[in-house]
């Protein structure tokens, strides 16, 4: 469409933890590269997870809230929907991508604000590009990160006089339980200040392997055949496809 403005992309952002630190990464990457404006859309449990792994202020400086780089929360986002619909952003990127938002635009259900612009990018030949959570790498298997934790095991042998991670946590988010220090996630910032006063009972970002579910899979294969949606397998993925998008007719 002839409005779509050629440096403005929508960036949507739902609840996972995988592939979501290296996709913020992505994003600082292609606003410089490109001179892009981004709006960023995070759903309620983006805006939550993005809070965990500590990436907020990270975002609100990628979107600090000017024009087209708002940062919208939830709800927030629907109001600006309809701006896809009359071709004021070039594209639409959805990553990371749960398995649930996965499933519901491949089945029509528009009722977040990220399945709602999909939908309205569809219709409106707006081209979307998608890093699911759920795909697995050359292994088979999904890689994911945790927030941080502590290994209440470690703590119940070392003989602390006082928990250092109470005192200086900068959110309030250690906590006792049973006599031992834990992370309260509803509270944490994900700065990560924890793992540096005490790295041995401490633990950020650990990379686990997951087995991916097959009809998971079979969600995302149904969704690489949707028309104007482009799939793709790591956040680095992204900067190509977008570099892509900007130097065509699409």
């Amino acid at each position: 469409m002839s409005s779509v403005k050629p440096n403005t992309i929508a960036w949507v952002i739902t609840g996972g933890g995988a592939h979501l630190r290296e996709c913020v990464s992505v994003l600082e990457y292609v606003k410089k590269r490109f001179g892009l404006k981004v709006t960023l859309f995070l759903t309620k449990w983006g805006y939550e997870v993005s809070r965990i792994f500590g990436v907020l202020p990270r975002l609100r400086s990628i979107s600090p809230g000017g024009y087209y780089e708002e940062f919208l929360v939830g709800d927030e986002g629907m109001y600006y929907v309809g701006r896809v619909n009359v071709g004021r952003y070039k594209a639409l990127i959805i990553a990371p991508a749960t398995a649930n938002t996965i499933a519901k635009m491949v089945y029509g259900v528009a009722d977040t604000v990220a399945t709602a612009l999909f939908a309205q990018a569809g219709k409106s030949s707006i081209p979307t590009i998608v890093l699911p959570t759920d795909i697995p790498n050359e292994e088979g298997y999904v890689v994911t990160e945790t927030p941080c934790y502590v290994d209440r095991a470690v703590c119940s042998t070392a003989n602390c006089n006082a928990c250092q991670l109470i005192s200086q946590c900068p959110a309030k988010a250690i906590e006792v339980v049973d006599n031992l220090p834990r992370i309260n996630l509803s509270k944490c910032i994900g700065c990560a200040l924890c793992e540096k006063i005490c790295p041995k009972a401490v633990k950020c970002w650990e990379k686990i392997k997951l087995a991916p579910r097959s009809i998971d899979l079979e969600n995302i294969n149904k969704l690489t055949k949707m028309e104007g949606v482009i799939v793709v397998k790591n956040p680095w993925e992204i900067a190509e496809k977008i570099e892509v998008v900007l130097s065509s007719s699409w």
